[in-house]
């Protein structure tokens, strides 16, 4: 503990308070001295004298502000939880411009991770003059609390590209990347997911590091924060997240309590228990988004600008890995198809059963996928039960009308990568094993009893 009358602060010192979303808290008083006190989705730094405040549910405080233009400001230190006093005095209110484009994109992340798009909508961004901070409480940092167990340098950045090089498939490029996310960069746990044939929605690949590995998770371009970052194509990162669950939760029982929005539904993404910080990066190639990679910590404020160009880098080599493995993969094409005989199988029976409304897959009772790569297994499991063949090419598939490809970039090498990461991550008796370029054979340890809506 500091003595807080021995300690000057600035607004660069306060960084971290700003980028940890820990609400802050404004207090105004109108002309006859009434107080008023009330929360904030998102607070900036504009330069060395001014903050701006998001401007959303502060109707009391706007009219406060019109007859006294004196403020007080509480911001913590989501880390440490440090307390600081701003005295505010209000300059102006902008609608536009480069310090509102600012909190918008923060309070569209806040939106985003609590389905909210419609409520936390920024209305302006109110500029005041900081005429004065004072420490209320200061603690320091305890050693090593929001670092990385690995410093991120070069050297590392480069061997997890050489390892990236060296993988044979899109499979192994996502299973590489994420492993060495951990095991060179320091980041534990983290997830890979890939914009879908229509571009409206994204779904997991592949996972590392979390209870669950959440692989066919899907969600909408704008949902959370990995669809914020996909939405407006740039990194995304809370740091705080314990804080605004509190916050954002408070907000959404008002308005449900009067009718305006209902309940949201959860989130169904590989994620930590205790996650308090999230970054999420667009992976790019051509200005064109091919995905998003997330990172998370179970540390307050663990990610800063450092991290975005690291995960942004490793991103940006899986787009364009991607990108290859693709147009290889359509080379491969036109070669002839297998007509090796299938495995033998045993007298154990494996029921698919297939609803063709949403493309949902079960085996027995057990939901396992749906949409795309739910039409694609169906397909080649009746493919099996008819001809008896095991292997197939990807281009026989592109010619399959059931499975309602799009006709540019129907993305189908990854959704069978997704089938077989699912397929195994299930135990399940039928599994996908790749037998060369463009080319996978399909295993069942049983005879097809298959069921179907149609």
């Amino acid at each position: 503990m500091t003595d807080p009358a021995e300690t000057t602060v600035t607004l660069r010192d306060l960084r971290r308070c700003f980028d940890g979303r820990v609400p802050a808290a404004i207090a105004t008083a109108n002309g006859e001295g009434v107080p008023n006190v009330t929360y904030l989705s998102v607070v900036h730094e504009v330069d060395a004298e001014r903050v701006a405040l998001s401007n959303q549910f502060m109707s009391k405080t706007s009219r406060n502000l019109a007859e006294n233009p004196h403020a007080s400001l509480l911001l913590i230190d989501p880390v440490t939880f440090s307390e600081y006093r701003l005295t505010l005095r209000y300059e102006r209110t902008d609608r536009r411009g480069v310090v509102f484009e600012r909190l918008r994109d923060d309070v569209d992340t806040v939106a985003a991770l609590t389905g909210m798009r419609d409520v936390f909508r920024l209305r302006s961004a109110d500029i005041f003059r900081v005429e004065a901070i004072d420490v209320i409480v200061e603690q320091q940092d305890a050693p090593g609390l929001v670092s990385r167990q690995q410093a991120v340098g070069l050297t590392a950045c480069a061997e997890l590209a050489a390892r990236m090089s060296r993988c044979a498939d899109l499979g192994g490029i996502v299973e590489v990347a994420l492993a060495g996310l951990d095991d060179l960069l320091g980041y534990r746990h983290s997830s890979m997911m890939l914009l879908d044939e229509q571009g409206r929605r994204l779904f997991t690949i592949a996972s590392h590091g979390f209870p669950a590995e959440g692989v066919g998770s899907e969600i909408d371009v704008g949902e959370g924060l990995a669809g914020a970052a996909a939405e407006a194509c740039r990194p995304v990162r809370i740091g705080g997240l314990s804080q605004m669950r509190k916050y954002s939760q408070a907000v959404r029982t008002a308005y449900e309590r009067e009718g305006a929005i209902g309940p949201g539904r959860d989130i169904p993404l590989p994620t930590l228990p205790d996650t308090e910080s999230q970054l999420a990066v667009p992976a790019l190639v051509r200005g064109e988004l091919v995905g998003v990679l997330v990172v998370e910590s179970p540390l307050p404020a663990a990610f800063n600008p450092d991290d975005e160009a690291v995960v942004t880098m490793v991103a940006t080599l899986i787009a364009q890995m991607t990108q290859i493995e693709r147009a290889t993969v359509d080379a491969a094409e036109h070669a002839p198809p297998a007509t090796k005989p299938p495995l033998p199988a045993s007298q154990e029976c494996v029921h698919v059963r297939f609803f063709a409304e949403d493309g949902s897959v079960f085996l027995d009772s057990d939901y396992l996928i749906r949409g795309v790569a739910g039409r694609v297994l169906w397909s080649l499991v009746q493919r099996r039960a008819a001809t008896g063949l095991s292997e197939f090419a990807i281009k026989e598939l592109r010619l399959d009308k059931s499975l309602a490809l799009p006709g540019f970039r129907d993305n189908l090498d990854t959704r069978l990568v997704l089938l077989k990461r699912r397929l195994e991550e299930r135990h399940a008796p039928i599994q996908l094993e790749r037998c060369g370029r463009g080319r996978f054979r399909l295993e069942v340890a049983g005879e097809l009893h298959l069921e179907s809506n149609e």
